[in-house]
Protein backbone atom coordinates (compact mmCIF):
# COMPACT_ATOMS: atom_id res chain seq x y z
CA UNK A 1 0.00 0.00 0.00
CA UNK A 2 1.30 3.64 -0.85
CA UNK A 3 -0.06 6.67 0.70
CA UNK A 4 0.84 10.22 1.32
CA UNK A 5 0.67 10.32 5.11
CA UNK A 6 0.55 7.27 7.24
CA UNK A 7 -0.40 8.91 10.85
CA UNK A 8 0.13 6.12 13.65
CA UNK A 9 -2.17 6.56 16.74
CA UNK A 10 -5.90 8.29 16.95
CA UNK A 11 -5.82 10.20 19.78
CA UNK A 12 -5.99 13.76 19.64
CA UNK A 13 -2.49 14.29 18.27
CA UNK A 14 -3.33 12.08 15.58
CA UNK A 15 -6.91 13.14 14.70
CA UNK A 16 -6.08 16.52 14.95
CA UNK A 17 -2.67 16.45 12.70
CA UNK A 18 -4.61 14.13 10.35
CA UNK A 19 -7.71 16.94 9.87
CA UNK A 20 -4.75 19.37 8.99
CA UNK A 21 -3.06 17.62 6.43
CA UNK A 22 -5.78 16.12 4.74
CA UNK A 23 -7.13 17.36 1.84
CA UNK A 24 -6.37 18.85 -1.36
CA UNK A 25 -5.79 15.10 -2.85
CA UNK A 26 -3.71 13.88 -0.09
CA UNK A 27 -3.85 10.52 0.75
CA UNK A 28 -3.74 10.08 4.65
CA UNK A 29 -4.36 6.91 6.32
CA UNK A 30 -4.43 7.19 10.27
CA UNK A 31 -4.47 3.62 12.20
CA UNK A 32 -5.07 2.63 15.71
CA UNK A 33 -4.69 -0.40 17.76
CA UNK A 34 -7.57 -0.16 19.80
CA UNK A 35 -11.05 -1.41 17.81
CA UNK A 36 -12.80 1.71 19.73
CA UNK A 37 -11.05 5.30 19.17
CA UNK A 38 -11.75 6.94 22.75
CA UNK A 39 -11.77 3.24 24.81
CA UNK A 40 -10.59 3.27 27.18
CA UNK A 41 -10.14 6.21 28.87
CA UNK A 42 -6.86 6.81 30.02
CA UNK A 43 -6.62 10.40 31.50
CA UNK A 44 -8.11 13.21 33.66
CA UNK A 45 -10.43 14.21 31.16
CA UNK A 46 -10.20 17.83 32.01
CA UNK A 47 -9.75 20.30 29.10
CA UNK A 48 -8.35 23.93 30.19
CA UNK A 49 -10.97 26.87 28.97
CA UNK A 50 -9.71 28.39 25.47
CA UNK A 51 -8.74 31.77 27.47
CA UNK A 52 -6.54 29.40 30.02
CA UNK A 53 -4.78 28.38 27.13
CA UNK A 54 -4.18 31.53 25.81
CA UNK A 55 -2.39 32.33 29.32
CA UNK A 56 -0.43 29.17 29.16
CA UNK A 57 0.65 29.68 25.47
CA UNK A 58 0.66 33.40 24.90
CA UNK A 59 2.30 32.54 21.35
CA UNK A 60 -0.60 30.69 20.23
CA UNK A 61 -3.02 31.92 17.98
CA UNK A 62 -6.66 30.99 16.37
CA UNK A 63 -7.06 28.54 19.59
CA UNK A 64 -11.20 28.57 19.50
CA UNK A 65 -10.25 26.33 16.02
CA UNK A 66 -9.16 23.85 18.21
CA UNK A 67 -10.74 24.22 21.83
CA UNK A 68 -14.49 25.33 21.01
CA UNK A 69 -16.23 21.75 22.42
CA UNK A 70 -19.52 20.68 21.08
CA UNK A 71 -22.16 21.26 24.38
CA UNK A 72 -23.10 17.07 23.82
CA UNK A 73 -18.99 16.24 25.01
CA UNK A 74 -18.77 18.30 28.08
CA UNK A 75 -19.55 16.58 31.27
CA UNK A 76 -18.70 19.15 33.62
CA UNK A 77 -17.87 22.88 34.06
CA UNK A 78 -15.55 24.23 36.39
CA UNK A 79 -14.25 27.47 37.78
CA UNK A 80 -11.37 26.60 40.45
CA UNK A 81 -8.74 23.86 41.27
CA UNK A 82 -7.82 23.26 44.41
CA UNK A 83 -4.32 22.03 45.60
CA UNK A 84 -4.42 20.16 48.72
CA UNK A 85 -1.34 19.82 50.57
CA UNK A 86 -0.40 16.83 52.95
CA UNK A 87 -1.75 18.25 55.90
CA UNK A 88 -5.25 18.32 54.00
CA UNK A 89 -4.98 22.44 53.82
CA UNK A 90 -6.48 23.50 50.52
CA UNK A 91 -5.28 26.62 48.02
CA UNK A 92 -8.10 27.53 46.28
CA UNK A 93 -7.02 28.65 42.50
CA UNK A 94 -8.94 30.39 40.16
CA UNK A 95 -8.84 27.85 37.01
CA UNK A 96 -11.70 27.61 34.00
CA UNK A 97 -11.98 24.00 32.72
CA UNK A 98 -14.16 21.46 30.95
CA UNK A 99 -14.52 18.24 32.30
CA UNK A 100 -14.96 15.80 28.93
CA UNK A 101 -16.76 12.63 27.75
CA UNK A 102 -13.64 11.59 26.74
CA UNK A 103 -14.59 8.60 25.47
CA UNK A 104 -16.98 10.89 23.09
CA UNK A 105 -14.28 13.60 22.36
CA UNK A 106 -11.74 11.38 20.76
CA UNK A 107 -14.29 10.35 18.06
CA UNK A 108 -15.06 13.55 17.35
CA UNK A 109 -11.70 14.22 16.72
CA UNK A 110 -11.50 11.47 14.35
CA UNK A 111 -14.52 12.28 12.97
CA UNK A 112 -13.26 15.88 12.02
CA UNK A 113 -10.02 14.45 10.13
CA UNK A 114 -12.17 12.16 8.75
CA UNK A 115 -14.74 14.99 7.74
CA UNK A 116 -11.61 16.38 6.20
CA UNK A 117 -10.45 13.97 3.77
CA UNK A 118 -8.61 11.62 6.43
CA UNK A 119 -9.15 7.43 6.33
CA UNK A 120 -9.13 5.90 9.20
CA UNK A 121 -8.01 2.16 10.19
CA UNK A 122 -8.67 0.50 13.38
CA UNK A 123 -7.90 -2.44 15.10
CA UNK A 124 -4.65 -2.09 12.89
CA UNK A 125 -1.48 -2.38 14.80
CA UNK A 126 2.20 -0.46 13.69
CA UNK A 127 4.49 -3.33 13.53
CA UNK A 128 7.95 -1.31 13.03
CA UNK A 129 10.08 -0.04 10.15
CA UNK A 130 12.16 -1.19 7.75
CA UNK A 131 13.84 0.42 4.72
CA UNK A 132 11.97 2.84 4.88
CA UNK A 133 8.28 0.99 5.09
CA UNK A 134 5.95 0.89 7.76
CA UNK A 135 5.36 -2.66 9.02
CA UNK A 136 1.31 -3.17 9.91
CA UNK A 137 -1.19 -5.55 10.54
CA UNK A 138 -2.69 -4.03 7.07
CA UNK A 139 0.52 -5.19 5.45
CA UNK A 140 3.74 -2.52 4.28
CA UNK A 141 2.36 0.74 4.31
CA UNK A 142 5.54 3.08 1.95
CA UNK A 143 4.41 6.84 3.25
CA UNK A 144 5.82 10.10 1.94
CA UNK A 145 5.44 11.02 5.81
CA UNK A 146 4.85 9.01 9.02
CA UNK A 147 3.57 10.67 11.85
CA UNK A 148 4.55 8.75 15.37
CA UNK A 149 1.01 9.67 17.82
CA UNK A 150 1.44 6.68 18.72
CA UNK A 151 2.08 7.85 22.58
CA UNK A 152 5.25 8.25 25.44
CA UNK A 153 5.82 4.51 24.81
CA UNK A 154 5.95 5.48 21.24
CA UNK A 155 7.27 2.22 18.68
CA UNK A 156 7.50 4.74 15.61
CA UNK A 157 10.13 7.18 17.88
CA UNK A 158 12.28 4.18 18.79
CA UNK A 159 12.56 2.71 15.11
CA UNK A 160 13.02 6.28 13.87
CA UNK A 161 15.70 6.65 16.27
CA UNK A 162 14.33 9.06 18.03
CA UNK A 163 13.74 7.75 21.50
CA UNK A 164 11.07 7.88 23.92
CA UNK A 165 10.65 10.69 27.30
CA UNK A 166 13.06 9.38 29.44
CA UNK A 167 10.41 9.68 32.54
CA UNK A 168 7.63 8.32 32.42
CA UNK A 169 5.07 8.56 35.36
CA UNK A 170 2.59 5.48 36.36
CA UNK A 171 -1.02 6.69 36.15
CA UNK A 172 -4.26 4.89 37.40
CA UNK A 173 -7.71 6.65 36.21
CA UNK A 174 -11.24 5.18 36.86
CA UNK A 175 -14.67 6.56 36.25
CA UNK A 176 -16.08 7.01 39.81
CA UNK A 177 -20.11 7.19 40.96
CA UNK A 178 -20.74 8.98 43.70
CA UNK A 179 -20.94 12.87 45.10
CA UNK A 180 -17.79 14.90 44.84
CA UNK A 181 -17.38 18.30 45.82
CA UNK A 182 -17.89 20.73 42.61
CA UNK A 183 -14.00 21.88 42.12
CA UNK A 184 -11.07 19.90 40.31
CA UNK A 185 -8.90 18.95 43.21
CA UNK A 186 -5.44 17.57 43.17
CA UNK A 187 -4.01 15.73 46.12
CA UNK A 188 0.03 16.01 47.19
CA UNK A 189 1.89 13.94 49.21
CA UNK A 190 2.36 10.39 50.28
CA UNK A 191 -1.05 9.35 48.90
CA UNK A 192 0.60 9.67 45.31
CA UNK A 193 4.39 10.09 46.49
CA UNK A 194 6.23 11.93 43.78
CA UNK A 195 2.83 13.20 41.93
CA UNK A 196 -0.61 14.00 43.01
CA UNK A 197 -4.00 12.14 43.16
CA UNK A 198 -6.94 13.72 41.70
CA UNK A 199 -10.93 14.17 41.52
CA UNK A 200 -12.28 15.84 38.61
CA UNK A 201 -16.04 15.84 39.06
CA UNK A 202 -18.57 15.44 36.24
CA UNK A 203 -21.88 14.34 35.32
CA UNK A 204 -23.22 11.53 38.23
CA UNK A 205 -19.92 11.39 39.40
CA UNK A 206 -16.02 12.23 38.85
CA UNK A 207 -12.75 11.38 36.52
CA UNK A 208 -10.38 9.51 39.59
CA UNK A 209 -6.63 8.62 39.64
CA UNK A 210 -3.51 9.32 40.52
CA UNK A 211 -0.26 9.51 39.36
CA UNK A 212 3.30 8.93 40.82
CA UNK A 213 7.25 9.16 40.97
CA UNK A 214 8.39 5.09 40.72
CA UNK A 215 11.57 6.86 41.89
CA UNK A 216 10.05 7.80 44.53
CA UNK A 217 7.26 4.64 45.16
CA UNK A 218 8.00 1.38 44.05
CA UNK A 219 4.89 -0.43 44.95
CA UNK A 220 2.26 -1.54 42.56
CA UNK A 221 0.27 1.37 40.94
CA UNK A 222 -3.03 -0.57 41.66
CA UNK A 223 -2.20 -0.78 45.13
CA UNK A 224 -1.54 3.11 45.92
CA UNK A 225 -4.65 3.75 43.72
CA UNK A 226 -6.98 1.26 45.93
CA UNK A 227 -5.27 2.98 49.16
CA UNK A 228 -6.74 6.91 47.40
CA UNK A 229 -10.25 5.46 46.53
CA UNK A 230 -10.42 3.89 49.90
CA UNK A 231 -10.67 7.44 51.37
CA UNK A 232 -13.32 8.37 48.84
CA UNK A 233 -17.30 7.73 48.94
CA UNK A 234 -17.40 6.30 45.53
CA UNK A 235 -17.65 3.17 43.65
CA UNK A 236 -15.27 2.79 41.06
CA UNK A 237 -15.61 1.31 37.28
CA UNK A 238 -13.41 1.48 33.96
CA UNK A 239 -10.62 1.47 35.61
CA UNK A 240 -7.75 1.66 33.40
CA UNK A 241 -3.33 2.17 33.27
CA UNK A 242 -1.27 3.95 31.76
CA UNK A 243 1.96 6.42 31.56
CA UNK A 244 2.31 9.82 31.86
CA UNK A 245 5.54 11.68 30.05
CA UNK A 246 7.43 13.88 32.53
CA UNK A 247 10.44 14.66 31.55
CA UNK A 248 9.37 17.57 28.84
CA UNK A 249 9.94 17.37 25.04
CA UNK A 250 12.29 14.53 23.18
CA UNK A 251 15.43 16.03 22.11
CA UNK A 252 14.37 16.13 18.34
CA UNK A 253 10.81 15.47 16.91
CA UNK A 254 11.98 14.88 13.51
CA UNK A 255 14.34 12.41 12.06
CA UNK A 256 14.06 12.49 7.80
CA UNK A 257 10.21 11.57 6.48
CA UNK A 258 9.12 10.50 10.38
CA UNK A 259 7.79 13.21 12.77
CA UNK A 260 6.38 12.79 16.60
CA UNK A 261 3.70 14.45 17.91
CA UNK A 262 2.09 14.49 21.39
CA UNK A 263 2.87 12.10 24.25
CA UNK A 264 5.09 10.49 21.58
CA UNK A 265 7.05 13.78 21.75
CA UNK A 266 7.34 14.05 25.50
CA UNK A 267 4.31 17.33 24.94
CA UNK A 268 3.10 17.38 27.94
CA UNK A 269 2.99 20.04 30.90
CA UNK A 270 5.44 18.08 33.94
CA UNK A 271 3.71 20.47 36.39
CA UNK A 272 -0.15 19.06 35.85
CA UNK A 273 0.48 15.80 33.33
CA UNK A 274 -2.04 17.78 30.92
CA UNK A 275 -1.37 16.18 27.52
CA UNK A 276 -4.72 17.10 25.52
CA UNK A 277 -4.18 20.36 24.55
CA UNK A 278 -0.70 20.58 23.39
CA UNK A 279 -0.95 17.50 21.24
CA UNK A 280 -3.98 19.12 19.29
CA UNK A 281 -1.84 22.80 19.19
CA UNK A 282 1.76 20.49 18.06
CA UNK A 283 -0.94 18.17 15.78
CA UNK A 284 -2.27 21.45 14.19
CA UNK A 285 1.24 22.58 13.58
CA UNK A 286 2.29 19.30 12.50
CA UNK A 287 -0.58 18.65 9.86
CA UNK A 288 -0.08 22.16 8.61
CA UNK A 289 3.86 21.62 7.77
CA UNK A 290 2.85 18.23 6.02
CA UNK A 291 0.44 19.84 4.19
CA UNK A 292 2.85 22.39 2.96
CA UNK A 293 5.71 19.91 2.28
CA UNK A 294 3.60 17.73 -0.01
CA UNK A 295 2.95 20.88 -1.67
CA UNK A 296 6.70 21.75 -2.07
CA UNK A 297 6.71 24.65 -0.17
CA UNK A 298 8.24 24.05 3.29
CA UNK A 299 10.32 20.80 4.82
CA UNK A 300 9.14 18.60 7.26
CA UNK A 301 11.71 20.21 9.81
CA UNK A 302 9.70 23.57 9.91
CA UNK A 303 7.14 21.51 12.47
CA UNK A 304 10.48 21.49 15.07
CA UNK A 305 10.41 25.19 15.10
CA UNK A 306 7.14 26.08 14.47
CA UNK A 307 6.13 23.74 17.39
CA UNK A 308 8.96 24.78 19.88
CA UNK A 309 8.06 28.84 18.99
CA UNK A 310 4.78 28.28 20.50
CA UNK A 311 5.16 25.48 23.22
CA UNK A 312 9.08 25.29 24.34
CA UNK A 313 9.11 27.95 26.78
CA UNK A 314 6.13 27.25 29.13
CA UNK A 315 7.08 23.20 28.83
CA UNK A 316 10.63 23.99 30.11
CA UNK A 317 9.41 25.94 32.99
CA UNK A 318 6.81 23.13 33.43
CA UNK A 319 9.80 20.82 33.87
CA UNK A 320 11.68 23.26 35.61
CA UNK A 321 9.12 23.57 38.19
CA UNK A 322 8.82 19.57 38.46
CA UNK A 323 12.38 19.62 39.12
CA UNK A 324 12.04 21.79 41.92
CA UNK A 325 9.36 20.01 43.71
CA UNK A 326 11.25 16.86 43.37
CA UNK A 327 13.24 18.00 46.17
CA UNK A 328 10.38 17.82 48.51
CA UNK A 329 8.06 15.46 47.29
CA UNK A 330 9.92 12.69 49.69
CA UNK A 331 8.58 13.93 52.91
CA UNK A 332 5.02 15.53 53.49
CA UNK A 333 6.82 18.01 56.37
CA UNK A 334 8.74 19.46 53.73
CA UNK A 335 6.48 19.45 50.81
CA UNK A 336 3.63 20.94 53.22
CA UNK A 337 6.20 23.93 54.30
CA UNK A 338 6.74 24.81 50.36
CA UNK A 339 3.15 24.72 49.36
CA UNK A 340 3.08 27.16 52.17
CA UNK A 341 6.02 29.48 51.22
CA UNK A 342 4.58 28.91 48.04
CA UNK A 343 1.06 30.33 48.82
CA UNK A 344 -2.14 30.17 46.59
CA UNK A 345 -0.75 32.72 43.92
CA UNK A 346 2.95 30.46 43.44
CA UNK A 347 0.96 27.41 43.58
CA UNK A 348 -1.40 29.60 40.69
CA UNK A 349 1.35 29.80 38.62
CA UNK A 350 2.74 26.68 38.72
CA UNK A 351 -0.26 25.00 37.55
CA UNK A 352 -0.59 27.71 34.57
CA UNK A 353 3.48 26.44 33.76
CA UNK A 354 4.60 30.22 34.70
CA UNK A 355 7.83 31.02 36.35
CA UNK A 356 7.09 30.53 40.38
CA UNK A 357 8.80 34.00 41.12
CA UNK A 358 8.69 37.32 39.44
Amino acid sequence: MEVDVLIVGAGPAGSTTARFCAGDGADVLMIDRRREIGHPVQCGELLPHVDEMYTMFPRSEHLEELFTVPPHLVQGENEHVDLVSPGGRAYRCDFRSHTLDRRSFDKHLATLAVDAGARLETDASFLGLRDGVAQTTLGPVRAKVVVGADGPNSRTARDAGLGNPALRYPAVTCQAKGTFDPAVKMFFGSVAPGGYAWTIPKRGGANVGLGFDPKVFKGRPREAFERFVAGLDCTCEDITMGVVPMSGPVPSTVRGNVLLVGDAAGQTMATNGGGIPTAMIAGRTAGRVVRGYLKGSCALGEYESRWREVMLGPLERSVRTRRMADMVFGSDRLLGAAMFVLGRRGLDRAIRCRPLFL
